[in-house]
């Protein structure tokens, strides 16, 4: 929270800032003097904090809020953590570094009913390069809210996440090469026949899919899964299959085989309501990781959302134009994206831990999905 008295604008207070101050922020002043005739009424100290950090993660993003925080105030990043969890209070003179630096629209963030939504959308103006590049900024999310004890991840999907498919090496690269074929249409997927053991960005599974898979597993999540989930990357394998863009019949049988262990694996884990990777040699020990909460939504069309919970920072991952992801930082659409999905929940059947007659007919219905 913000210390109320170092928020004290009277003309006295306001002159010993202006001679301490290494920086210029009249026109912040005079904005926020003119705030304070207005609506005095409505600042809140706390609400002020907090709308700031959530403001400038929406602009630089989830993974470079920390480090952006430190170079413009010059602190360590554990100072920084500790003014993004509330813990420790702002000042003027940060207040105004930080509202000059990310240009901090004070109405908007001083005023909970003229805010708009922070949005953030990567790929806007800047296309990636390699589909390293996406995993990247992937992974980085996942630490960036991992620093959290009590984070929690909620999900609503009616499509497989590509974590699901970082349990196997091919599938995860198959799905990394459909991204770049047909979203990024990188050059080198123009004449390029799929076969794992060639694929161009194959390195990336070890170094970065792995990870992410580690990060997800660990992490509590509450997903809803619509009906045919499975849908889109079967139509993908008979799509580059048809297309003479997969290099062999072996692999469209692997991948095809892949899928059947992956839809035991999840129904397993539905089973248990705990996450864990698949056992890849047979000296593996399953390590049971994050709670696994499945929900079976059978009647509403829900996308891709997720929403990231923390006492650190909140935010909403809308998933548009898959797998690319905009970002939204704003507390009024974090509070109505976790109504409606909790609203939502309401509505479907609990397959995990419970429901075995549903979960086992939903798994099954998966199964002969695949086999046809």
């Amino acid at each position: 929270m913000i210390n109320a008295a170092k928020l004290d604008l009277s003309s006295s207070r306001r002159d010993n800032v202006f001679r301490k101050a290494p920086v210029r922020f009249p026109d912040f002043l005079e904005n926020l003097l003119q705030i304070k005739r207005r609506h005095m009424e409505n600042l809140n100290a706390s609400t002020i904090q907090q709308n700031l950090f959530r403001y400038i993660i929406a602009q630089v993003g989830p993974k470079q809020a920390v480090s952006s925080i430190c170079e413009v105030l010059h602190i360590n990043k554990s100072s920084a953590y500790n003014r993004l969890n509330g813990s420790k209070r702002i000042d003027l003179e940060e207040l105004s570094l930080l509202v000059n630096t990310f240009n901090v629209p004070l109405e908007e963030l001083l005023l909970p009913d003229a805010r708009r939504g922070l949005f953030r959308l990567d790929t806007v103006g800047k296309q990636f390069r390699t589909g390293r590049e996406h995993l990247e900024q992937v992974l980085g999310n996942f630490k960036h809210f991992a620093k959290a004890n009590d984070f929690r991840l909620w999900l609503c999907t009616d499509e497989l996440s590509y974590f699901q498919f970082m349990h196997f090496r091919e599938l995860a690269l198959f799905k990394l090469f459909t991204y770049a074929s047909i979203n990024w249409q990188l050059p080198y997927t123009a004449s390029l026949k799929f076969d794992p053991d060639q694929f161009p960005e194959r390195a990336a599974y070890d170094e970065l899919m792995v990870p992410i898979l580690n990060q997800y597993n660990r992490i509590p999540t509450v997903e809803i899964w619509s009906d045919g989930i499975y849908d889109n990357i079967l139509k993908q394998i008979k799509y580059f299959e048809q297309a003479g863009q997969i290099a062999g019949s072996g692999i469209v049988r692997l991948l095809c085989e892949q899928l059947e262990q992956l839809c035991a694996h999840q129904y397993d884990m539905a089973t248990e309501g705990r996450k864990w990777a698949i056992p890849q040699r047979k000296s593996y020990t399953k390590v049971p990781g994050g709670t696994f909460d499945l929900y079976y939504n059978s009647m509403a069309p829900v996308g891709i959302t997720l929403l990231a919970d923390s006492q650190l920072l909140q935010g909403v991952f809308l998933v548009f134009d898959d797998p690319n992801f905009m970002f939204v930082g704003d507390a009024s659409f974090f509070q109505y994206t976790q109504n409606w999905m909790s609203n939502l929940r309401k509505k479907c059947i609990k397959i995990s831990l419970e429901a075995e007659g549903t979960r086992r007919r939903y798994f099954e219905h998966i199964r002969a999905e695949i086999g046809r």
